[in-house]
């Protein structure tokens, strides 16, 4: 129904692998009365929910050796992931990679999702927990970026920002408030991932063709392709001024005569000054010719041409090319596509 297009890029594994990579290499350093280094333990780092390690925590209620086996430990955890309108990009951008002189693979942008993450710290005491904190902390004001490559076949590389939500810390004491029985703090995490869907291999584009044609509505424009009444006399000469009214002097609206042709009664004329109006009269400054307006012809006219192609037309993509932009002007023709 979605899609015939199996993909699969890994993102919710490389995420949690980001997470993972962030915090697997914290030490704990032990120091003795003399602040004297006696021993370096790196905190071990493993996936999974908070619950389960406060529950093994509990079901050994003397601390005997096997909690002091796992303290100091971090376990992390995603916990959920909504859809981020705010970061939300046009659904018709593209990000592509050349793969021959032929093809590109192509992609639509991601889909913003924002990821929750929960990294738990769990400590036999107050200071091992805290000498853990401040390894981690500085590095989020509140965010930290890390760059990925989300999806190979594209090749391009993203940002992901990884902002600190929130710290709390919990004690539990051993029945009373003199002993600690071991300390845990959480701290939450927004990664600001995305999501891609399926690529495609759509050809490249070779050439480039953009038309440049006048406003369609012609009756006002500098150029003007006026149809006259049949039963009118004279000739129209190029160059030659018309203009429409008894004369000249109090013409309201004048213009140069750019192509007549009398088979069809059709005139061109540029540079027009003034609003020309159907049934009235237009004449010649110098031949004489006299004409009444019919109509004008509306369809959009062709005045430039403008071809773009690589030079060399054969670049493969991670060549050294530039572009040839070929340009041609139809300042008085008809379309002829």
């Amino acid at each position: 129904m979605l899609s015939n297009s199996h993909f699969y890029y890994k993102l919710l594994r490389k995420y949690i692998i980001i997470m993972g990579n962030m915090f697997d290499n914290i030490t704990l350093v032990k120091y003795d009365s003399s602040n004297v280094e006696i021993r370096r333990i790196k905190v071990p780092l493993v996936y999974g929910p908070k619950d389960k390690f406060v529950t093994r925590f509990e079901s050994d209620p003397d601390l005997l050796k096997d909690t002091g086996l796992v303290l100091p430990r971090m376990s992390f955890e995603l916990r959920n992931f909504t859809y981020d309108p705010s970061r939300k990009q046009n659904s018709l951008l593209r990000v592509a990679k050349g793969d021959n002189a032929s093809r590109v693979s192509s992609g639509y942008m991601g889909v913003p999702y924002d990821l929750n993450f929960e990294l738990n710290i769990y400590a036999k005491n107050i200071d091992d927990g805290n000498q853990i904190m401040e390894q981690i902390l500085p590095y989020f004001n509140p965010d930290y970026t890390v760059t990925i490559t989300p999806v190979a076949e594209l090749g391009f590389l993203k940002d992901i920002p990884i902002i600190l939500d929130n710290v709390t810390q919990n004690i539990q004491y051993e029945g009373n408030y003199d002993s600690v029985r071991y300390v845990y703090f959480t701290l939450t995490f927004t990664l600001k991932g995305y999501f891609y869907g399926p690529i495609s291999t759509p050809k490249i584009i070779r050439k480039s063709i953009a038309n440049i044609f006048n406003d369609p509505s012609l009756v006002r424009g500098n150029v003007i392709r006026i149809n006259t009444d049949v039963g009118n006399n004279g000739t129209f000469k190029i160059g030659d001024t018309i203009y429409q009214g008894d004369n000249y002097q109090t013409a309201t609206a004048y213009a140069f005569v750019n192509e007549w042709n009398k088979d069809n009664l059709r005139l061109v004329v540029g540079g027009a000054q003034g609003n020309f109006n159907v049934n009235n009269t237009i004449r010649a400054l110098n031949s004489n010719a006299t004409y009444n307006i019919a109509s004008f012809d509306t369809t959009p006219l062709k005045l430039v041409k403008i071809t773009v192609e690589p030079d060399p037309i054969d670049a493969e993509p991670e060549d050294d090319y530039g572009y040839t932009t070929t340009i041609e002007e139809y300042p008085n023709i008809e379309s002829d596509e």
